[in-house]
């Protein structure tokens, strides 16, 4: 739980602090800090990678990025004498992060294609696969040419997406599948499971870890497949090439990387399909969430997933408060503003495009893949603003306008009025809705695993790469979910009484 609690009080702190100066930290250059001589200066460099894709790089007990990929780039800039500092992001999202300037390499497990060549330099080879396809005990699925017209699971961007699709012809040709494609291994492998794909194609290693773990399921590896697995690192840094390459000769010839290698690579993992079915029900249980701690992934996920929430909510409350005002300001006057027609034009775009599409542009294009919590907040806040004006707005026009009048009447001024008449009386009608974005803004964060925050629904996705179980961790997530959006409706419910019998 180290890493946990050093990331939670780093969060707390970026949180409090951090928004204050968002508008200085949407002006970082995306290569402000990205050419080696930078790195010298800064003495970090910036690694990318996906922690969903064990043995290679995966999270432990303790919530610590760890993997082959992960110890085998560590050691070697130790041997270098310079410093990491790894993004866990999708793995889609790599290449675009890299070709954006926001990291410096990806370590996740890349094979080197002409394609990926356009944008990224590559290392020299640490590791050399193959493919296999993984199917259902009994079909009689052992080569690409089996899966013509078959649907056929993978990840997402990988290099088994390339071979399915037909844009990588190199390792063999797959005519007419139906492919389907996922964020994570895992998941793809419960596609299968359900009945939803006729196969799999993976990385050998992979397959062989998700048949051991799972009953019901066999692979073969298919000749000619042998691949290589290569770091990529950001194009034209040829410094940065040769230091990686350099370190990478170094840990050979000092035997760390033979350690590393049999340390993941050795086959003696245990079974552990076989060792729940034995123990039942219970024993599964205790596989996937007290072996190993990974109990805490949901605890973490919760904590990340109502601190972003309440802060989102105080921003959007800011923001709406605001854009209602001016809006209905224009109003009042009957005629329209600049900055009434911005406000409107705000309100418009953010209900009218996805949350998850405003998070990744405010994640990767404005903050550059860094403050990520930071990002998630302000994401969240200016998508909560445009709804709480509209319900700011609607609140206030509620009030009967009999009370502006009579405010005005006394002679008080239109802020005043607006200030000590119109505002505490709208208050009841606003807060119960504001309540209500509240509970949204909990179920909205479900998306932050696309920025690689680690929130509720993340944790449940991290557990199911870990133990190869896909619905009991997900069905662990929904019960929380439902369990803090209920106590929070209870609470509702009671304030909105309170309201009512103060009428």
């Amino acid at each position: 739980m180290r890493l946990i609690i050093k990331k939670k009080r780093g969060i707390l702190f970026l949180l409090l602090t951090a928004l204050t100066i968002a508008g200085s930290a949407v002006l970082i250059p995306a290569d402000g800090m990205f050419s080696l001589n930078a790195a010298e200066q800064t003495e970090e460099i910036v690694v990318g990678t996906n922690a969903e894709y064990s043995p290679f790089e995966y999270r432990d007990s303790d919530g610590e990025l760890t993997g082959f990929d992960y110890d085998l780039l560590e050691a070697i800039a130790e041997v270098q004498g310079i410093e990491l500092v790894w993004n866990d992001l999708p793995f889609d999202s790599l290449m675009g992060s890299m070709e954006a300037g926001d990291i410096q390499i990806i370590a996740a497990a890349v094979g080197p294609t002409e394609e990926r060549a356009r944008s990224v330099d590559f290392s020299d080879v640490y590791y050399t696969g193959s493919q296999s396809i993984i199917c259902s005990e009994g079909a009689d699925i052992t080569e690409f040419a089996d899966l013509t017209g078959k649907t056929v699971a993978v990840l997402e961007g990988s290099m088994s997406d390339l071979i399915v699709s037909g844009e990588n012809t190199d390792y063999g040709v797959v005519e007419d599948a139906d492919v389907t494609r996922f964020k994570t291994a895992s998941s793809a492998v419960m596609e299968l499971m359900n009945q939803g794909a006729d196969a799999v194609v993976i990385d050998t290693i992979m397959a062989e870890i998700y048949c051991a773990q799972t009953t019901g399921i066999t692979y073969t590896e298919v000749p000619g497949t042998e691949e290589d697995t290569v770091f990529c690192i950001q194009k034209g840094n040829t410094a940065l090439t040769e230091l990686i390459n350099e370190g990478l000769a170094k840990v050979r010839e000092n035997g760390t990387y033979d350690e590393l290698y049999e340390k993941y690579f050795s086959g003696e993992g245990e079974d552990t399909a076989a060792a729940d079915e034995e123990q039942g029900f219970l024993g599964k249980l205790k596989f996937i969430f007290l072996d190993e701690n990974r109990w805490q992934y949901y605890v973490s996920g919760v904590e990340i997933t109502i601190l972003i929430s309440i802060l989102s909510t105080l921003v959007g409350t800011v923001i709406g408060l605001f854009v209602a005002i001016v809006r209905l300001r224009a109003d009042r006057m009957k005629r329209k503003s600049i900055a009434a027609g911005i406000a409107a034009l705000y309100v418009d775009i953010i209900r009218g495009t996805p949350s998850v599409l405003q998070l990744m542009i405010i994640y990767f294009a404005v903050f550059h893949s860094r403050l990520g919590y930071v990002a998630a907040v302000v994401s969240f806040g200016i998508n909560s603003g445009a709804y709480v004006s509209e319900v700011i707005r609607g609140g206030i026009l509620a009030v009967d306008k009999g009370q502006m009048e009579a405010g005005r009447s006394l002679g008080m001024s239109y802020t005043d009025t607006m200030s000590f008449v119109i505002l505490p009386q709208a208050v009841k009608n606003i807060l119960p809705a504001l309540g209500n974005e509240f509970v949204q803004l909990i179920k909205e964060t479900s998306i932050l695993g696309y920025v690689g925050i680690l929130d509720l629904t993340k944790a449940a996705s991290y557990v199911s790469s870990r133990t190869y179980q896909m619905f009991i961790p997900l069905v662990a997530a929904g019960v929380i979910y439902y369990v803090i959006v209920k106590l929070l409706t209870i609470l509702l419910g009671k304030f909105e009484r309170r309201l009512r019998d103060s009428d």
